[in-house]
This record gives C-alpha cells, structure tokens and sequence, in this order.
C-alpha cells in the first residue's frame, strides 16, 4: 500500500517571487508534477496568487513524501500521525515556505506565522484496513530505506 497522489499548495502575494515559489514546489513535489497557478483578489482586494503542484502517480507521490526527509518523517510519527490524518484519508504536512524556498525542510506548527505550503498526500487504503497503520507503515519503511 502507498499514496495515491499528492498535491502542494501555497497562497502567495503578488509581491512574492513567483518563479522561486514555482521551482520549489517543482522540487518538492518532483519534475513530473502540474503546476498551475491561480490569480485572484484577497479579501481586501490585494492580487493574490494560488500555486499548486499536484502528482497523480503512486510512485511519485511516496518520492514526494520521501523528500520531506528522516528527521521530519520521525518527527510526523512522534507527534501522532492521527493529527494529520481526517476521515477522507488525506495525509496533511504544513511547511515553512521560507524554508523551503532556501532548501531547506522545517514542518510548520501552530506557533508558525510566517507563509505555508500545504501538502495533502491522499492514502492509498482499502475498506478493513487502518489508515493510521496503512500510513505508518509506510513512513517507516521510508525511514528504514535509508
């Protein structure tokens, strides 16, 4: 069992550089992935824009997951995995977006105010089957690869 796909999301201004936004999440998500990037007005009225990378290949999606690295993998079990698991099967990852722009991994949490980008992994699970175990089981696999 695996992922089935994977999508990352990041909500940036008009300020932002796009390019370095689009060329990290082409790295984090892989080459093959589709890009798309959606114009629109926030709340105020200010241009805002919504970037997403998004894989629908179960391999690729895992070398996604992969990517996010030991440290951070252990870090997701240690925090308890059902956090970030709802009840459609998704997988749910917050990164640092400066971080990453730098190249680096840092996962967000709720003291985080700085720009996100949003990975939601969709959990490859059949009915029987414990999603918690299913992705578990995954990620430390990922871990033991190393």
């Amino acid at each position: 069992m695996g992922l089935h796909s994977v999508t990352w999301r990041v909500n940036t201004s008009a300020l932002d550089n796009m390019d370095l936004v689009e060329d990290s999440l082409k790295w984090i998500s892989g080459e093959n992935s589709i890009i798309n990037k959606t114009k629109d007005k926030s709340f105020h009225g200010a241009e805002q824009y919504s970037i997403t990378a998004q894989i629908k290949k179960k391999k690729e999606s895992i070398i996604s997951l992969k990517k996010l690295g030991d440290e951070i993998l252990k870090k997701i079990l240690e925090d308890g995995i059902e956090n970030r698991v709802d009840d459609s099967k998704y997988l749910h990852v917050r990164l640092e977006l400066d971080k990453l722009v730098s190249g680096e991994i840092c996962l967000a949490n709720k003291n985080t105010t700085s720009a996100t980008v949003k990975g939601r992994f969709k959990i490859e699970s059949y009915p029987g089957d414990s999603i918690i175990e299913v992705i578990s089981n995954l990620i430390e696999s990922l871990i033991e690869d190393d």
